[in-house]
């Protein structure tokens, strides 16, 4: 595996994770790893998020816009990435951003995969999406499917139903990014892991890297997006929407049928968390 200059990994991490990744945050592997946290500036661009922190194994660090920069540094100073990177955290960096309107979501987990990390073989219930067909999708129901900007659709189809997607959206340097969503009632029989892995095999049929992303409270989603063969890299938070967006409570169960119950009673639950607009 080669790697840019100064950036180490774990084994079976795809090397394009990493060049990725500086290209994202515009800070090479020099700025991970410090004490107190990096907050750096970044330029203005239509595509930038105003704040975007990032956590490897090296480290973390912090871009923002330039307005933000000293307060973000206050709230930093003295911080582990271990709270940074948590609910906790981006209540703290909404502190900074949410007095201009932009809430801050994350962690959210980034996974990548390469033909030396798959692990999936072709499943005969998926078929590839005409562009009609991926055209004519409910952005509503398959949320996570890039819609209507996914250049390529996999998904299973029953009683003339769309019941599975797989979306594909290019996200530059080599790498495409593939987001899923399986309807309620066909949850549970391998949806999500056939049409993730067709979709992320065709990618690798064009030599490209497989990135996919989630989050902790997510576990069928980061069960599946493992069982595929893609490998976590590396941990982000940043600005999103215009209010602050509480995660939901933890999704599925540690195995089928496993009892689970809410800790705290009804009323400990936040009584300001106002109901999803639209």
């Amino acid at each position: 595996m080669t790697l840019a200059p100064g950036w180490t990994t774990r084994a079976h991490v795809p090397a394009a994770a990493f060049a990725w990744l500086e290209a994202s945050v515009g800070a090479g592997p020099a700025a991970f790893g410090q004490d107190p946290i990096p907050v750096i500036g970044r330029p203005a661009g239509d595509d930038d998020p105003p704040l975007l922190a990032a956590r490897c194994s090296r480290g973390a660090i912090v871009t923002a816009r330039l307005d933000w920069l000293e307060p973000l540094r206050r709230l930093v100073t003295g911080m582990h990435p271990d709270l940074l990177f948590s609910t906790f955290g981006g209540y703290e960096l909404a502190r900074v951003t949410l007095p201009d309107g932009l809430g801050v979501w994350g962690p959210s987990w980034y996974l990548f995969g390469d033909a030396s990390t798959w692990a999936v073989e072709p499943d005969p219930r998926v078929q590839r999406l005409s562009r009609a067909e991926l055209d004519a999708v409910d952005g509503q129901r398959f949320w996570h499917c890039f819609q209507p900007e996914a250049h390529a659709g996999f998904g299973v189809i029953e009683d003339g139903e769309l019941v599975a997607l797989a979306g594909v959206l290019e996200r530059g340097r080599g790498v495409e990014e593939v987001g899923m969503d399986v309807m309620p009632n066909a949850r549970g029989r391998g949806l999500g892991r056939a049409v993730v892995g067709a979709a992320g095999a065709d990618i690798l049929s064009r030599g490209r890297t497989v990135l996919a992303t989630t989050a902790g409270f997510n576990v069928p989603s980061a069960r599946t997006l493992r069982s595929v063969g893609l490998v976590y890299a590396f941990s982000e938070m940043r600005t999103f929407g215009s209010a602050f967006p509480v995660p939901p409570q933890a999704l599925g169960r540690p195995y089928p049928g496993a009892p689970l119950e809410n800790y705290y009673p009804a009323w400990a639950m936040n009584p300001d968390i106002a109901p999803r607009r639209g």
